[in-house]
């Protein structure tokens, strides 16, 4: 055998095309492993399976769950559409809960692992994945990865379903899939060793499922053994977190989940907040009587620093759906209201929903464009701005933003944010404080977006706050008022916090 290739993933983690798409897959396809080009070998061992989701392998008679996995893995990564979304539509057709856990970890699991899954595929076909068709491309993908990271499902079950799906999209997939996979399952052993055998950001990017650009930038920024804590700790899926808006809901809210089968474990940083170990809260009678608000307690953190001490309002901007308008209306208290706000009319109906459920009812809600100008007057003392962003701190929950943000798209979500900035900024009253907050890490996002805010707005400067101990000890202090979580110090998402103050007239 030759050596690896060393061609490395694009930035939507696919192998570079070496022709035009579309005709391997057919009747004419090369047919499997006859123009694979054998380029691995074996020094290492396997690869560790990762650790079931509960799912099992749906029998005979039932959906054929590669396909819908494929279905999905086509709207999540050619139509960039929300990977969570998706999944509790098709979830929601599933009758048994085996199937829904088994079609979350194929859909999920290629996302997170598409890179290696690209390369390990693309060595098996004689033009190349890129050139493959579309359709079966996410079935391989789908079934590579049961054969290189899931042992509890037999090769030829895989192989097998994964077949079928092929034939229901053109009458010779059958046989292309077969031979393709087949040359999979007889080199999973050498496929563990692929991404150990380079260095630098192509083998992490292979290794930690990764669009090499993304993997670049944060080796070096935070180095390489940080840089691939945080890249490691972003393929660790979230669990789900609860927040209660008060001692009293928490008191009452946990046992009842607790009789209604949810397992749950205290946040050591948030006395209110817990991480859901088993179950499913949304489905339960707590959260029907509003006890308590799904939210990762990074989110949680714009809410709790943004000084509200002596404030008869509040305005809460992007606020969509509503988690920092809860933590808000519950500090302000029946001294004030929260004016909460978003310019989609579908996610402020978001927002009311959950006011509703949880009773809230010093909260108000506007619909607002903030690239039209806000409707207000420099009259808000507590101005909070959670502005659109990447997302990329999010990469726990939503796997697929990796795949749909180049990098090149952060100077242009930067320089809208710094416009959103300075517009909510017209509306803080004089002595009033300003919040911005992004849930991403990226400087382009975070410091520049901040550093620029500060330099074109002179009545306003850094505001610094003192988190309380729990608190201090995960943020990550980076400068004046400015605070980021950081996933592989403290297992949340990762978010950026900047506290600014406008000079009193």
């Amino acid at each position: 055998m030759g050596t690896p290739s060393r061609r490395a993933p694009d930035s939507r983690g696919r192998p570079p095309g070496r022709g035009r798409r579309g005709h391997e897959g057919g009747a004419g396809g090369d047919g499997g492993r006859g123009g694979g080009r054998g380029q691995f070998r074996a020094t290492r061992g396997p690869l560790r399976p990762e650790a079931s989701a509960g799912a099992v392998e749906s029998p005979a008679g039932r959906a054929n769950l590669r396909a819908e996995a494929a279905s999905v893995l086509a709207e999540v990564l050619d139509h960039r559409q929300s990977l969570k979304r998706l999944l509790q539509e098709r979830q929601a057709r599933l009758a048994r809960e085996e199937d829904r856990a088994l079609l979350r970890e194929l859909a999920a699991g290629v996302v997170r692992h598409l890179p290696l899954l690209d390369w390990v595929l693309d060595d098996q076909t004689e033009r190349g994945l890129a050139d493959t068709q579309a359709e079966l491309r996410h079935i391989l993908r789908v079934g590579a990865f049961q054969l290189l990271f899931l042992d509890r499902v037999p090769a030829y079950a895989a192989v097998d379903q994964c077949v079928e799906a092929a034939k229901a999209v053109s009458a010779g997939a059958g046989g292309f899939v077969n031979g393709i996979l087949r040359g999979v399952a007889e080199r999973r052993d050498e496929a563990g060793e692929l991404p150990y055998r380079l260095n630098g950001s192509e083998g992490a990017a292979l290794r930690l499922g990764m669009p090499e650009w993304l993997a670049q930038r944060y080796l070096a920024r935070f180095g390489e053994a940080a840089g691939e804590d945080l890249m490691e700790a972003f393929q660790a899926p979230a669990p789900t977190n609860l927040v209660f808006p008060s001692p009293s809901a928490r008191a009452e809210g946990v046992p009842l989940l607790r009789r209604e089968g949810v397992a749950l474990e205290p946040d050591a940083a948030l006395p209110l907040t817990y991480a859901v170990r088993r179950g499913n809260p949304a489905e339960t009678e707590a959260f029907r009587r509003g006890y308590f608000y799904i939210m990762d307690p990074a989110s949680q953190v714009p809410a709790l620093l943004l000084p509200v001490e002596g404030s008869t309002r509040v305005l809460d901007l992007c606020a969509a759906p509503g988690g920092k308008t809860v933590l808000l209306s519950g500090r302000v208290g029946e001294r004030g209201w929260v004016l909460s706000t978003d310019v989609h009319r579908r996610r402020l109906a978001q927002i009311g929903e959950n006011v509703r459920r949880l009773g809230l009812t010093n909260v108000r809600m506007a619909q607002v464009d903030l690239e039209a100008g806000l409707p207000f007057r420099a009259e808000w003392p507590a101005v909070l701005l959670d502005a659109p962003c990447s997302s990329l701190g999010t990469l726990r929950r939503n796997p697929e933003i990796r795949w749909q943000i180049l990098e090149s798209d952060l100077a242009f979500r930067a320089d809208r944010q710094f416009r959103f900035l300075t517009e909510a900024a017209r509306v803080v009253s004089p002595g009033g404080v300003l919040c911005y907050s992004v849930c991403s890490i990226e400087p382009e996002e975070t410091e520049a977006v901040a550093e620029r805010f500060l330099a074109e707005n002179a009545d306003f400067s850094p505001q610094p706050r003192k988190p309380p101990k729990p608190l201090a000890e995960i943020l990550d202090p980076s400068g004046d008022g400015r605070f980021t979580c950081l996933p592989h110090r403290h297992s949340w998402d990762g978010f950026f916090i900047a506290l600014f103050r406008r000079r009193p007239s």
